[in-house]
């Protein structure tokens, strides 16, 4: 692959970076934006970083539904239990089940 060719897939996927982490902040941003421009930045957000590649990190993935690509948002869009040392995590729009292991903390005694 030429010099050129690769600088233009580097600033392609920087600027999807940049693009995507701006997306991120107006997700947390609650109060700022309304629930139907949120449930749209996630899917801008999720496209973004399909086309280019990105990963998510862990606390982000929580964030969107990987079968409708809806925000997920706690007590109103998603539903979370505990069970077994997973996290089970439920969209309300489309049904999907997402498991996720998580470790349990225990208390060493002395």
């Amino acid at each position: 692959m030429s010099r050129r060719r690769q600088r233009q897939r580097d600033k392609r996927r920087q600027h999807a970076v940049s693009s995507r982490d701006s997306i991120l902040s107006l997700l947390y941003d609650v109060g700022g934006h309304s629930m139907e421009h949120r449930q749209r930045y996630a899917k801008q957000m999720y496209k973004i970083s399909r086309r280019h590649r990105l990963r998510f990190s862990q606390q982000d993935k929580e964030l969107v539904c990987r079968s409708c690509t809806s925000l997920l948002v706690a007590g109103e869009t998603r539903r979370v239990r505990l069970r077994n040392g997973m996290k089970i995590i439920h969209c309300m729009q489309c049904g999907a089940v997402r498991r996720v292991p998580y470790k349990q903390v225990r208390k060493v005694m002395v």
